[in-house]
């Protein structure tokens, strides 16, 4: 584990699903300010701390033979440096945007705009933080200055963190027969309609993709 995590944050060549870890770290090292160097590197660690979760449960990579109790163990401490890392990267995200505003595309591209979106998905623990979000990427999305796809994604989730429908279908749960669900949608008949509007592939290709362990992923 100490292996590959010191080949991923460095940038190298690591095993799947690893790579975005790595993709985002190569870019740290390249990137054309500090600012975004850091913003990449957070990046970094919250996506490999993430595919470990996945490692874990669903026993790959380094936890292909662990026992139920070694992979239970493993899995609780994953978890633990999962919510520090959130916690910190909420609070780095937070001051950065009340300085400077948010990694627009216009201004710092594609994928500065979706690094900064993944840390604020991450970031539950200040639903308040991720509604302020919401409110500055829906002035943007016509402006073409921020994922259409992101946006869909972060809207869900602050309707689903707030106990609403929620209005694209990205946020689900397993139940109990072991099939992968959404959360309540509103007008659900205008659903394929909505997803495509943003660019996101019909709600039953996408329910098709999850299994009920895999339902933990980095979105």
């Amino acid at each position: 584990m100490d292996e590959l995590r010191r080949n991923a944050l460095a940038g190298k060549p690591v095993e799947a699903p690893y790579q975005e870890a790595s993709r985002f770290a190569a870019m740290a090292a390249s990137a054309a300010s500090s600012e975004l160097a850091e913003l990449y590197m957070r990046v970094a660690e919250d996506q490999f701390t993430r595919t470990h979760f996945t490692a874990a449960l669903q026993r790959f990579s380094w936890a292909a033979d662990l026992s139920d109790q070694a992979r239970d163990y493993a899995y609780y401490i994953i978890a633990s440096d999962g919510c520090d890392l959130d916690e910190a990267n909420t609070k780095w995200l937070k001051a950065q945007i009340e300085r400077s505003g948010w990694f627009t595309i216009g201004k710092y591209g594609e994928d500065a705009d979706t690094a900064a979106w993944l840390l604020v998905q991450h970031a539950d623990r200040d639903p308040a933080f991720q509604n302020d979000v919401l409110r500055v990427l829906a002035s943007l999305v016509d402006r073409k200055d921020t994922s259409p796809t992101n946006y869909a994604y972060l809207y869900d989730r602050v309707a689903v963190n707030s106990a609403r429908p929620q209005r694209y279908g990205t946020q689900g749960r397993c139940t109990t027969s072991g099939i992968w669900e959404p959360r309540p949608i509103e007008d659900p008949g205008r659903l394929d309609e909505r997803r495509a509007s943003v660019g996101l592939e019909p709600q039953a290709k996408y329910s098709a993709r999850f299994t009920c362990r895999a339902a933990a992923l980095t979105r």
